[in-house]
């Protein structure tokens, strides 16, 4: 990966960029780990509504990554993410909701959005996360 001609890109305004180098920043890859520089990258390109930079933006606040943990704006940004398709935000809000994690407890959320992710099972690829959904679905807790 050419990570300067990415810097570049993501310098000149690039939604893909932002989004890619952030994570880049955000998880160590090909680049040493920099939660200020993935929290500036993400930001911008969340702002802009990058669905996948809304989703990283999300689980840097839901964790406490270089900022102070924040689960109500983790929710928020979740919920762009998954509106817009985003399996794995949907899983995060189904987890929320069904635990009662940063919300109250709320099944009917949980469902809808294990529901959601579970529905997209031919677009991913087989993984812990598709079988989580589909037991929710299978067992919901009332």
């Amino acid at each position: 990966m050419d990570i300067p001609d990415l810097r570049k890109k993501a310098e000149a305004g690039s939604l893909f960029a932002q989004t890619y180098l952030g994570i880049c920043y955000l998880d160590g890859i090909d680049v040493q780990i920099d939660y200020i520089e993935a929290y500036r990258l993400l930001s911008a390109a969340a702002e802009r509504g990058a669905s996948r930079a809304q989703l990283a933006l999300g689980q840097m606040y839901a964790e406490g990554l270089g900022i102070v943990a924040d689960l109500n704006q983790a929710r928020r940004l979740f919920e762009l993410a998954a509106e817009r398709g985003e399996f794995l935000a949907q899983i995060e809000l189904g987890r929320m909701y069904s635990r009662g994690v940063g919300v109250p407890s709320d099944q009917r959320l949980a469902l809808k959005w294990y529901s959601a992710a579970a529905a997209q099972e031919s677009r991913v690829e087989d993984c812990e996360e598709v079988r989580e959904a589909k037991a929710y679905l299978a067992n919901p807790r009332s």
